[in-house]
């Protein structure tokens, strides 16, 4: 490997590591700074049509709505099969010099999903009108089950070609593909709603020409990664990885989305837009963490496959650093729930009252996430599926005992102690099969301070001003918890500050 094919990048913990360069020898921070613009884009498009949608839908509409989108998240689930993870894995079992064999990976992924996602679709239009009546508890909702099925094949195809993107560091090609999708998206969605009286069927529209449109632009921009010839043993390989992710990735949609189904069944539509709005806000966690997990996965392949003790270093101290962010930003949006939907949401008076469990349960999410990172280095994926569905299970059987008597808290609860248990099996599993230095102590100690000082922000007292005060004076004893009990030490808020400047600073020639 001669000497301009390498790039010393700043791991997190701090030391140096050669790895190989990606194309456009863009460092990790960079990355996650095209990512980040990315995530930002979908919380914002739901905190712009949050006062938009919350103003002119009933809670029921947006419960409506809801039970919608979740039902295209699911539906997405099954038909991804696991193959944007096995194209990730399997593209780096070939070198840069092997780039023949990488097209043919990814052609071959794109073509299987593809097939999957046209038929799941297919499936849904024969079905429309009893899915209607099972999902919406209501008849005459076929249209809006054919709608989700035309999405289930655009947002199939954004996603996976996504995935191309990131294994060819195209993070600012993502970035324009995310943009595509939420500027359409909103705009024609905002316009229908306020100008021509679209009700949530007319927001589905919206949705279904914005990520047709990315998806379409996608793969124009990863045709050449998409030339390759298609391969069975390819195939084999990448559903023998995948396939066992599947119940993997539905219970970790059931943890996510099942809560909205029963809500709808032991209490109300109302209940669901009001448990919906919360969430949007909560939502807010995903723009860091989506996008440092974007941009990491590539990052720690292509060390492992230098060093594998120095990924497992800077995968350790990334749970770390990855907690503390998540428990701070988590944190702030628990405390300001209240007033924030004052402003942008004043007929879903309830919401605020669940945003500080589904903030915990994302946060949990996030380190879940971090901690199945070397078991799909090692391919030990397998074994994370009876997991993931016992977490479901458990999350399930706790929104039955919880909603009836905490209503959308409940819920909340639900969603973050399935979450917990999710996290601390990975934990225990990983351990065993690809020991790594994680800090749980400390992990565990932000986790419980943001939770406890979260609990100010369901007291409510006047005058306004002094209520703000103490509500910021709860997020500075955060970070001064965080310090004292050696969760962050004063090396490591430094390096987070490196990290952050490095974003912004020009990729190297």
């Amino acid at each position: 490997m001669s000497a301009d094919e390498r790039l010393v990048i700043e791991a997190v913990d701090g030391i140096e590591v050669d790895v190989v360069a990606p194309p456009d020898h863009a460092p990790l921070a960079r990355q996650t700074l095209a990512y980040g613009l990315s995530g930002l884009l979908v919380p914002l498009v739901g905190m712009i049509t949050l006062p938009v949608f919350a103003r002119e839908f009933t809670p029921s509409q947006y419960g409506l709505l809801e039970l919608g989108t979740t039902a295209l998240t699911v539906a997405v689930a099954v038909t991804d099969a696991g193959l944007t993870a096995a194209a990730l894995r399997n593209f780096y079992d070939y070198t840069g010099e092997q780039e023949r064999e990488r097209r043919s990976v990814l052609l071959t992924g794109f073509l299987a999903t593809s097939v999957i996602a046209l038929a799941v679709a297919l499936l849904l239009i024969a079905l429309r009108h009893e899915l209607s009546r099972w999902l919406f508890d209501r008849p005459g909702q076929g249209t809006l089950v054919v709608l989700i099925a035309g999405s289930v094949v655009a947002v199939n195809t954004w996603r996976y070609v996504g995935e191309v993107m990131r294994v060819s560091f195209q993070a600012f090609g993502y970035l324009a593909m995310s943009a595509l999708a939420a500027i359409v998206t909103t705009a024609l969605g905002v316009t229908g709603v306020l100008a021509l009286g679209w009700r949530v069927d007319g927001v589905f529209v919206a949705a279904l020409a914005g990520n047709t449109i990315a998806a379409a632009y996608g793969v124009f921009a990863v045709r050449r990664w998409l030339s390759g010839r298609f391969s069975k043993p390819e195939l084999r390989s990448m559903l023998a990885y995948g396939l066992p992710l599947v119940p993997s990735a539905l219970s970790a949609w059931a943890l996510a989305l099942v809560d909205r189904i029963i809500l709808s069944r032991l209490g109300s539509l109302s209940q669901v837009g009001q448990y919906a709005v919360a969430n949007r806000l909560a939502q807010l966690l995903l723009i860091g963490m989506t996008a440092f997990l974007f941009a990491l996965s590539p990052f720690l392949l292509s060390t492992y496959s230098e060093d594998p003790e120095q990924e497992k270093a800077a995968r350790g101290r990334t749970l770390t650093y990855l907690t503390f962010i998540l428990a701070i930003v988590g944190l702030a949006v628990t405390l300001f729930a209240k007033e924030i939907f004052d402003i942008v949401a004043p007929k879903y008076d309830d919401a605020y009252l669940t945003v500080g469990p589904l903030a915990l349960g994302t946060a949990l999410y996030g380190i879940a996430t971090v901690l199945t990172t070397g078991l799909a280095i090692v391919r030990k994926t397998v074994h994370l599926a009876g997991l993931a569905v016992g977490a479901a299970v458990l999350n399930i059987v706790l929104n039955f005992a919880l909603i009836p008597p905490l209503g959308i808290v409940g819920a909340g609860l639900a969603t973050a102690v399935g979450y917990g248990a999710l996290a601390l099996s990975y934990y225990w599993l990983t351990q065993r099969l690809y020991p790594t230095p994680y800090e749980p102590r400390k992990v565990l100690t932000m986790l419980a301070a943001a939770s406890l000082l979260g609990l100010v922000g369901l007291v409510s007292f006047e005058p306004l001003g002094l209520l703000v005060a103490v509500k910021i004076v709860a997020l500075a004893a955060f970070v001064a918890v965080s310090w004292l009990a050696r969760a962050m030490t004063g090396t490591e808020f430094r390096e987070l500050r490196r990290f952050a400047t490095g974003m912004l600073k020009p990729a190297r020639p």
